[in-house]
């Protein structure tokens, strides 16, 4: 008898770790089987180098934006005025830039103004106790306003300076330096909230806040800091699309806000199940970036891409709502 307690011990372990690899992988053996789904069907059009430049190009302004929505998730709340933003700032950027003012002030101005954005978001939500809904849904919709303002409903791109283009479009081995930025600012991203006491927090701040701060965690300040660093962020990629397309719509941003949900709900399933990650984030923007280039190049309707995103981020939301009742039920269990 202690013979076989002792061989089925390693057994059930294995078939455990098993499970919980498959469980946390899910999402990226998903991405792979959806790489081979359309590898096969389109061979000539999708596994190209041509393909995955366009990839990286389309996609490396909506992952940024994706990044940065997952800091005040993190913290427990949600930010909807991240795509305004990115707007806002893209116009202010070609309008400064149109006005005169030189490349390097013109894109701090840019950052600088997603920063205050989150900043007045902060103050919303933390001092005058305003719900994260519905202040960050009556930014938006401001900054939407004050797009119209400053392009008086036009989309502007005569004046742009050209360096703007050139640091979004330039290349660097085939692919364009927006894609380096991206990579740069995931890796900071990551060691942020992976390696260092802030990331430790900040999820404190997420899980509980009442406990949290008896812990003796400054919740206000860590929730502050995500607000303004999700603004820097959706800044940083208002800055790169004005650069990416050469001009600046005044109905530019909201459509990036359902796929950065999206991508960051897809993450939270996935790496570090439970919680809101970097690279389950990039893998999530992967996911939404791959079934949307196959499904165009086998030639579906144009209203295939907004069905499947928010189709995506249903799933993931259901998910991570399975994945949150069970872990409460193993914690009460325990």
């Amino acid at each position: 008898m202690t013979t076989t307690a002792t061989t089925a011990a390693p057994r059930g372990t294995g078939r455990r770790i098993a499970q919980q690899a498959v469980g946390n992988y899910a999402i990226v053996i998903f991405l792979l089987v959806l790489i081979a789904v359309f590898s096969m069907v389109a061979p000539t059009l999708f596994p190209t180098w041509s393909n995955f430049q366009a990839i990286a190009n389309n996609q490396a302004v909506p992952a940024i934006l994706a990044l940065a929505v997952i800091l005040p998730l993190a913290a427990g709340e949600f930010d909807l005025s991240v795509g305004a933003t990115l707007g806002f700032t893209s116009v202010l950027t070609a309008w400064a830039s149109i006005g005169g003012v030189p490349l390097v002030p013109a894109i701090l101005l840019g950052i600088g103004a997603g920063a205050l954005i989150g900043a007045v978001n902060a103050f919303l939500v933390v001092k005058v106790r305003v719900s994260a809904f519905i202040a960050t849904l009556g930014m938006g919709t401001l900054l939407s306003g004050g797009n119209l303002l400053l392009t008086n409903g036009s989309v502007l791109f005569e004046g742009i300076d050209e360096g703007l283009t050139v640091i979004a479009r330039s290349r660097f081995l085939g692919l364009p330096l927006t894609f380096y930025y991206l990579i740069v600012i995931a890796l900071i991203l990551w060691i942020l909230l992976e390696r260092t006491p802030f990331g430790r927090y900040l999820a404190a701040t997420g899980l509980g806040r009442a406990p949290a701060r008896l812990a003796g965690v400054p919740t206000n300040a860590y929730l502050a800091i995500a607000f303004i660093g999700a603004g820097a962020l959706a800044g940083v990629a208002g800055v790169l699309q004005t650069g990416t397309v050469g001009s600046a719509s005044p109905s530019t941003g909201p459509a990036f806000l359902l796929p950065a949900y999206a991508a960051a709900f897809l993450g939270a399933t996935t790496i570090r199940r439970g919680r809101f990650n970097v690279w389950g984030t990039m893998v999530g923007v992967l996911v939404l970036a791959v079934g949307v280039s196959g499904l165009n190049l086998l030639g579906a309707p144009f209203w295939v891409a907004p069905v499947f995103n928010g189709l995506a981020l249903l799933l993931a939301v259901s998910f991570a709502a399975i994945l949150a009742g069970r872990g409460r039920r193993g914690s009460a269990g325990a």
